[in-house]
């Protein structure tokens, strides 16, 4: 394919954020996406959508789904809906079908087992979802090498100097709000 580079695609330097990355190994050129509410795209099935529902919005908060990635990740939705169709293919048909071979010029069927094709849509949808997934940190083992610093006490300096760590500015009032509520809770000191 022109243009694109051999070996594993770099990952996102918001999921290398997440992941406690060394700060010289995070792209601080990177590209970054307009500030924007993260919509999905009108073409979205409702089947899809309600995917789109269920994993969007947590991946928004952590800033690693936004208004560019949108087709990505509406592709993945439609690819997970794919798959679960597949999947009830196989259960309501079974791992095997008969397929007609032949008809005999006196009227007789040819058939015999074959594998159901649905298997292999289940097998594409599911190695495409892993792809499409491990761009936004889906897969376990994405998943396992996260590391989530918790939120810094001066959130409201950084929303002075406009998230200088690369944070969402608005998001950063929510933070603050959460240590307070932390600090301020009582059972914290009821042991």
């Amino acid at each position: 394919m022109a243009g694109s580079r051999p070996g594993r695609a770099p990952k996102p330097s918001a999921l290398k954020r997440l992941e406690g990355v060394r700060p010289s190994r995070i792209n601080d050129a990177e590209p970054v996406p307009a500030l924007g509410e993260v919509l999905p795209p009108e073409w979205l099935p409702e089947r899809a959508r309600a995917v789109w529902d269920r994993l969007a919005p947590d991946m928004i908060r952590k800033s690693i789904l936004t208004p560019w990635d949108t087709d990505a990740f509406a592709a993945l939705c439609c690819t997970i809906v794919v798959n679960a169709d597949a999947q009830v293919d196989i259960d309501r048909n079974g791992a095997t079908v008969t397929a007609v071979v032949r008809v005999l010029a006196d009227g007789t069927i040819c058939t015999r087992l074959t594998k159901n094709p649905a298997w292999a849509v289940a097998r594409e949808s599911a190695v495409t979802i892993a792809n499409l997934g491990g761009r936004f940190g889906m897969n376990p083992s994405d998943r396992a090498q996260l590391h989530v610093e918790p939120a810094s006490d001066s959130a409201f300096d950084d929303l002075l100097s406009g998230g200088a760590d690369g944070r969402d500015p608005r998001r950063l009032l929510d933070t603050a709000a959460q240590n307070n509520a932390r600090r301020l809770d009582p059972s914290r000191y009821l042991t």
